[in-house]
């Protein structure tokens, strides 16, 4: 308890580098931890936590922590939104103008919206997340397309951190990055064919109001048999 009261109040990069040091006998503990709470405390810098991960725990386990606290945060997020979305606070939370303009787009355009979205290393992520999960966009869709664009993202980060003087003193080392992730960029573009762009449900809202549409519309049984 004591440990993550600390690690909360470390908002920034000294005290990120701090808590890492202080904690690095735990292992990997600390590395998935913190990455695990950038999805719910949104001052945590992303890519400090990433680069740290990567520098003390080498390119592959950094990437490997990182990315797994991530995701579990994203997704403990995406699930909680949708568990509690029909309640009338939660209602009141997507009716505001920028989370239904999320909303929007992540229904029209889904897969590929949230995978750009998930390879920018700071943003409104914990926001997004939830929009994610107050929309009908499947699991599926969702888990495949953060999973894949926070990968290409974490490793990206990870892959700098890990050797961050050496790329500082010869920057044309980085074309390879630039590479990478052109080539994650034409995968997911392929992978959006697969899941198709409009097979998401409408979200919950509208599925509510279409339903109570369809029940006003439909001629009482009792009238037929009337007849």
């Amino acid at each position: 308890m004591e440990m993550t009261t600390q690690l909360l109040s470390a908002l920034n990069e000294q005290g990120v580098t701090e808590v890492m040091e202080q904690y690095q006998s735990f292992g990997p503990l600390v590395s998935i931890l913190l990455a695990f709470l950038i999805s719910f405390v949104p001052p945590l810098p992303t890519m400090v936590v990433i680069g740290l991960n990567g520098a003390s725990n080498g390119l592959w386990a950094g990437f490997v922590f990182s990315w797994i606290g991530v995701m579990a945060g994203i997704l403990t997020v995406f699930g909680l939104v949708r568990q509690l979305s029909h309640y009338e606070y939660v209602q009141r939370f997507a009716n505001r103008k920028s989370i239904s303009k999320s909303l929007e787009w992540i229904e029209k355009n889904g897969f590929i919206y949230l995978f750009m979205f998930s390879l920018l290393p700071f943003g409104p992520f914990t926001m997004m997340h939830m929009a994610a999960g107050l929309s009908g966009i499947r699991f599926r869709t969702f888990l495949v397309a953060t999973a894949l664009g926070r990968a290409i993202m974490i490793f990206t980060v990870s892959y700098i951190g890990s050797d961050l003087s050496s790329y500082m003193e010869n920057p044309w080392q980085l074309v390879p990055v630039v590479l990478f992730i052109a080539l994650g960029f034409l995968i997911a573009r392929k992978m959006e064919s697969w899941f198709g762009r409009g097979d998401d449900k409408p979200s919950t809202v509208g599925n509510l109001e279409l339903e109570l549409e369809l029940e006003l519309e439909q001629e009482p049984t009792g009238c037929k048999s009337g007849l």
